[in-house]
């Protein structure tokens, strides 16, 4: 077994004295502060044992209940240093606890510094530590995006900002990255620059015949009650003989369904439903039929969607739109960011539930040895996999589901955004291996984030009513420790759009633009941002 450290060789001041060891929690009295240093929240102690020396984090302080009753420290234990030929290096765990009355002090700048070093693996920084501005933040790359990743905290906790300095510290790192950013509210674009490949409804190519049925019958029917599996079998069998027809009667067609990705002529779509309400006997019959018909003219005509239904030639372009969302090649461009506020907001999730079903089918049918592993960035993720029990457009559940849960497998990584969290589904954020908790005031997202942090993080969650704006508790696979971080600031012009107005300057003097009203009534209709 390697040696561990000794405490003598890297002395600290001593704070206390250990009086009780349960599991990984330590309890100490403290010293008055005329015999030495007390200690504070945050802080890390080192204390002796038979194998050398441990240490754990300060997580809670107490009073006794006279004047001449000790203060006393909870500590809770992280691990202990190794001796390695290339130096001290930390283990999670413990091997030897801390005795009773055992020296508690605080630790010495290397041993802080060992405990929060450098990974050895690929790594990337993204601030420092919030009690020593001094000693940087890691995230080792390959344990954050190989187990799924989750970012969480209220609204003006900063967490637009720490996703833009993630995303921005794996691109510096990673040039050939392979992102896609789900952006409902044009956050991003200006936050990333020229490294992501903004997308939206003006240049965006979906078309209608990648969607699978569930996703398609969302567009063409009503949904009412009573009348949905009338119109769902008209559509469903439509659209099975317009892609035969597509195909031709010479093709092979055992392998076709209604959900297969190949492409269709809608003009064929439309002459096989009017065929079918001219075969009915009686005209009332005729409604489900006129409907679909009706949906479809609409849809082709409505400029909101035509990023799925105004392509004027029919082609089969699978692998160009492929290779556009995914960044096969990069050109330049790591990040695709898909700015969905200028979708219509009935089909947002179809979209969304198209997106990621692509994701995760060319993952699943690519040779492994040549599919590069992939992003998935999923803002307000609360929308697309909420908590069970709550309505939800359910192909986007079970397609964003899926790659929490397989896709590492296929080299398909997650990560869940939300400033709700109890809204979001414990099951996908059960998937994620790193946890990255801002601000959190409300009770109910304090519980939730406990529940989803490893066995022995409460006292972390118990931090994250205090924490500042841009503060963050950081906890599982991607952090060699559980660590409390200050991300790092991003500069003017590469903050997300997500900024708070200043209402008390824009207040401060009078619009002179008279043409902003003008200017703005133009773009809503024209539908160009």
């Amino acid at each position: 077994m390697a040696e561990i450290v000794s405490a003598a060789q890297t002395p600290g001041d001593i704070v206390g004295h250990v009086v009780a060891v349960q599991g990984a929690t330590v309890t100490a009295l403290l010293l008055d502060r005329g015999e030495g240093h007390a200690a504070a929240i945050g802080d890390l102690v080192a204390m002796p044992t038979a194998q050398g020396c441990a240490f754990g984090i300060v997580h809670a302080l107490r009073k006794g209940r006279r004047a001449e009753d000790r203060s006393a420290a909870e500590i809770q234990l992280l691990g202990e240093l190794l001796a390695r030929p290339e130096g001290p290096t930390f283990r999670r765990s413990v091997s030897a606890y801390p005795a009773l009355d055992a020296v508690l002090r605080a630790a010495s700048r290397a041993e802080t510094a060992a405990v929060y070093a450098r990974p050895a693996a690929a790594h990337v920084t993204i601030g420092s530590l919030r009690h020593d501005a001094a000693l940087p933040a890691y995230l080792a790359t390959d344990s954050l995006l190989g187990k799924n990743l989750a970012i969480l905290g209220s609204t003006g906790s900063g967490k637009s900002c720490a996703v833009t300095v993630v995303l921005t510290a794996l691109l510096e790192a990673h040039p050939y990255a392979h992102m896609l950013v789900l952006d409902p509210h044009n956050e991003y674009a200006a936050a990333l620059g020229e490294r992501a490949l903004r997308l939206d409804p003006s240049n965006l190519e979906l078309p209608y015949w990648l969607l699978t049925f569930e996703e398609i019958a969302v567009v063409l029917t009503s949904g009412a009650e009573g009348r949905s599996y009338g119109e769902g079998a008209i559509l469903r069998d439509a659209i099975l003989r317009a892609k035969q027809l597509y195909i031709g009667a010479a093709a092979e067609t055992a392998h076709l369904t209604v959900d297969t990705p190949v492409p269709y002529r809608l003009s064929d779509l439309a002459r096989i439903i009017e065929e079918g309400m001219g075969t009915l006997n009686k005209a009332e019959g005729a409604s489900a039929y006129r409907h679909i018909l009706a949906r479809l003219a609409s849809v082709r005509e409505d400029r909101r969607y035509g990023f799925m239904f105004q392509s004027i030639y029919l082609r089969d372009n699978l692998d160009a739109i492929l290779g556009r969302l995914l960044r096969l090649p990069v050109a330049g461009k790591p990040a695709t960011i898909l700015d969905l506020s200028g979708v219509p907001s009935e089909v947002v999730n179809v979209v969304v539930s198209l997106l990621c079903r692509l994701i995760f089918e060319f993952a699943l049918w690519s040779e492994r040895e040549h599919c590069p592993p992939l992003l998935l960035v999923c803002e307000e993720a609360h929308r697309y996999v909420p908590a069970d029990g709550t309505p939800v457009f359910e192909p986007t559940r079970r397609a964003i589901d899926r790659i929490a849960k397989e896709g590492r497998k296929y080299g398909v990584s997650l990560c869940l955004i939300s400033q709700r969290p109890s809204e979001l589904s414990n099951s996908s954020l059960s998937q994620c291996g790193t946890i990255m908790a801002m601000r959190t005031s409300n009770e109910r997202d304090q519980q939730f984030v406990r529940n989803a942090m490893p066995d022995g993080f409460d006292w972390l969650v118990a931090a994250l009513p205090a924490l500042g704006t841009g503060e963050a508790v950081v906890t599982g696979e991607g952090v060699s420790v559980p660590m409390q971080i200050q991300f790092r600031p991003l500069p003017a012009d590469r903050q997300p759009a997500s900024q708070t107005p200043a209402f008390s300057q824009a207040w401060s003097h009078e619009i002179a633009d008279r043409t902003f009203v003008n200017r703005t009534i133009s773009r809503w209709r024209l539908q160009q941002r």
